[in-house]
């Protein structure tokens, strides 16, 4: 496999923990040294519990988190209102480090890829700079077409190498049309792979769900093994 892959969604509060964690969990589940890092939370430190608890790993919290706002809104508007400076060179260094103790390492990012961690470094500039392809979790059902498109490209602006993209969200009681046909419409508007359409599962809303269950749910619903390199 290659050595990472970096975690980010068409919007916030889409998912990304979960598939993140559910991925960590199953690449563990498989044998694989697997390490997580979520660089900058806001409002909380829920989503970096969640992944060091879906890992299963003994790195710090502050190793896996390093940079933590107290308010819930873009990095650089909460870091405005904290009247702090986020220092990036912190999430480098965290990440040399999570790079150097485990084989692979899962870094979730905070809402889109355009979101502003400092007025001149967004999300995706971060991405760059930490050189790992992206999966992209987006919504399942309706408007997620225009969703996807739009961070798809801005991603190959940046000449982003596109893992692929995960569904996630989808209550099978209220699926139609867009559910149905929305896999396929993205693959073929975009020619990113959709390896995953994964169904809302109330066991894994939880800050500490079931390790084993989060694994299988992700190996039943996600083909992260697309994710390996050649």
């Amino acid at each position: 496999m290659t050595q990472g892959i970096f975690i980010t969604g068409t919007g916030t509060e889409i998912g990304k923990t979960v598939i993140a964690g559910g991925l960590a969990a199953s690449l563990k589940q498989a044998g694989i040294d697997v390490g997580v890092m979520k660089p900058i939370s806001t409002g909380d430190t829920a989503d970096a519990r969640f992944l060091k608890h879906a890992a299963q790993v003994d790195d710090d919290l502050s190793l896996i988190n390093p940079i933590y706002l107290r308010h819930p809104l873009a990095p650089s508007v909460a870091a405005r209102i904290e009247n702090r400076e986020i220092d990036l060179s912190r999430v480098e260094n965290a990440f040399v480090e999570l790079q150097q103790r485990h084989d692979f390492l899962i870094v979730e990012g905070v809402g889109g890829i355009a979101v502003p961690i400092r007025d001149d470094f967004w999300v995706v500039h971060l991405i760059k700079q930490l050189q790992l392809p992206i999966l992209i979790v987006a919504t399942a059902g309706l408007g997620t077409l225009n969703h996807t498109l739009l961070t798809v490209t801005f991603a190959q602006q940046f000449n982003i190498q596109i893992a692929g993209i995960v569904l996630n969200g989808l209550r099978p009681e209220r699926a139609g049309l867009a559910e149905a046909t929305n896999p396929v419409e993205i693959e073929k508007l975009t020619g990113v792979p959709v390896i995953g359409v994964v169904p809302y599962q109330k066991q894994l809303d939880t800050p500490s769900p079931d390790v084993t269950f989060l694994a299988e749910w992700t190996n039943r619903h996600i083909a992260w093994r697309k994710l390996e390199g050649p």
